[in-house]
């Protein structure tokens, strides 16, 4: 007697986002300048191990990834996460320099609009 074959259960359909076309990305200078500053300052600093062990799980908004993703031509989910950590984790001198150019214009400076 031949054995025979348990009954398969058809597969349930995965839940996944629609495959959006790729739009077209135009990387943002200043992200990219922000980004790259961002990364060499952890890594001078040694906040970064070079090591990615850390496994992080997370619900996010598609169009945030997508808008993301177009302004910084990082196209791989975990670079992207990476890159977003790295830019709120390293330091913002803004508020300083900011304040270090208090009178640099003349008084009778005026913006011709």
């Amino acid at each position: 007697m031949l054995p025979r074959k348990k009954p398969t259960s058809p597969k349930k359909p995965t839940r996944r986002a629609p495959k959006r076309a790729a739009a077209k990305r135009t990387v943002d200078p200043v992200v990219s300048a922000r980004l790259r500053f961002a990364l060499q300052v952890l890594t001078d600093g040694g906040k970064l191990a070079g090591v990615r062990t850390r496994r992080l799980s997370a619900r996010v908004d598609p169009g945030l990834i997508e808008a993301a993703r177009s302004k910084t031509g990082i196209g791989n989910d975990s670079d992207l996460i990476n890159a977003a950590l790295a830019v709120i984790a390293a330091p913002d001198d803004f508020g300083p320099w900011f304040a270090a150019q208090a009178g640099r214009l003349p008084k009778d400076f005026e913006l011709d609009l």
